[in-house]
């Protein structure tokens, strides 16, 4: 998870109930918009294999999958004490389309 680390670098991290394209579609757009340098999903249910591959194709997004968000936010603090972290609620990365996905 640790690699290269910018002082002040911004992370986005966002808890999602169950994860899909139109969420990582949403992500690509915040990521690109705000210039994030990671980008953390943290759900408690494993996402369907389609939507796997796809996140293989942000190379700034990680998905953890784990019934503890805090426990996970408190790591990735830890991880990356430097950096700036964000939450964003999951229906403003969908945008209307949230609905249609999960």
């Amino acid at each position: 998870m640790a690699d290269k680390q910018i002082a002040g670098e911004s992370i986005l991290l966002s808890h999602l109930k169950k994860i899909g394209i139109v969420h990582l579609h949403g992500i690509e757009r915040y990521i690109d918009r705000n210039r994030f340098k990671r980008c953390f999903l943290i759900t408690p249910v494993t996402p369907h294999e389609n939507v796997l591959s796809y996140a293989q194709k942000i190379p700034s997004l990680e998905i953890i999958v784990s019934h503890n968000f805090r426990e996970e936010k408190r790591k990735i603090t830890e991880t990356y004490p430097e950096a700036k972290l964000i939450t964003v609620d999951p229906y403003h990365l969908a945008g209307r389309d949230g609905m249609l996905d999960a």
